[in-house]
């Protein structure tokens, strides 16, 4: 159920029949080359925890569409915060579902540059006695990879055609490129916004490795992002989704929602969280 859409009274029942969890989808605004809308990390990861919901009721709160894309922001389009403000919108955001009476939240995070900000921020509830937990995932747990494995496994997926399917492992055994903007994206946004893509200009901008960083990424700094975006100068990291379509991205959706169904369904079943919070608590 969809935070916004509820009346005052509504919210009494709606605690328990959402065993008191409230998703917050967790996005960014920024450029994912010029084939896809600046708004894909969050448009995803609010589709996905809206879709899970309908599975699982829990309760979904408006989604955070901003973030820290500092090195990103010469580009149009993009909306970039302060990490301070973030933590301070966070803090306050998740006080407030709380005192509404939802104890487990879950940050569903859509962008692969939020992890840092949002494992900084949960660990930053831990210093203060609260009566409810913050827990954070990634809405990017299956890939076009991980369908290849499962074609391998036997796995049948009826929406795949099989030129669908000779294209996802030509794509994998030429170790096609898919990091931001790439084959993932592409087909998850021409299966829930197909009007926002423009795959005639998936190669308007280069999206392949400039390798300019390669030598820092070798002596141990791969997941800097201040050398990510040296190595992709065009805030785009993805071999040319020429094959891209709605059936693959509706394939990845599907797992990424039985995902985060099972995650909502864990934590709402389990009150241990909030019995070890309330032991935090009284520990010192």
């Amino acid at each position: 159920m969809l935070w916004q859409n509820l009346r005052e009274e509504e919210f009494y029942g709606a605690i328990e029949e959402c065993g008191k969890v409230c998703v917050i989808p967790v996005g960014c605004i920024e450029m994912h080359g010029q084939h896809l809308p600046v708004g894909t990390d969050t448009m995803t990861c609010q589709y996905i925890a809206e879709k899970a919901a309908e599975i699982e009721p829990v309760m979904v709160a408006p989604a955070i569409w901003y973030a820290d894309v500092q090195g990103l922001n010469q580009w149009k389009g993009t909306i970039s915060f302060s990490i301070d403000l973030i933590l301070k919108m966070l803090t306050e955001l998740c006080a407030e579902i709380a005192r509404n009476g939802f104890k487990k939240i879950i940050l569903l995070n859509g962008h692969g540059g939020n992890i840092s900000v949002l494992n900084t921020f949960v660990r930053s509830t831990m210093k203060d006695k609260k009566d409810y937990v913050v827990c954070c995932r990634n809405d990017f747990c299956y890939t076009h990879k991980d369908i290849v494995h499962d074609l391998n496994k036997g796995e049948v997926f009826p929406e795949l055609t099989p030129e669908d399917i000779a294209y996802l492992r030509d794509f994998v055994d030429r170790a096609g490129q898919t990091g931001h903007g790439g084959l993932n994206e592409t087909s998850i946004i021409m299966r829930t916004n197909p009007e926002t893509v423009r795959l005639d200009r998936c190669d308007a901008v280069e999206g392949e490795s400039n390798h300019k960083a390669d030598y820092l990424y070798n002596v141990g700094f791969k997941g800097c992002t201040r050398f990510w975006a040296i190595n992709q100068p065009n805030s785009y990291h993805g071999t040319a989704p020429y094959g891209a379509n709605d059936r693959i991205g509706e394939v990845i959706l599907k797992k990424r929602i039985a995902a985060q169904v099972e995650a909502c369904r864990a934590l709402k079943k389990d009150d241990q969280v909030l019995e070890w919070n309330e032991e935090w608590n009284r520990s010192w």
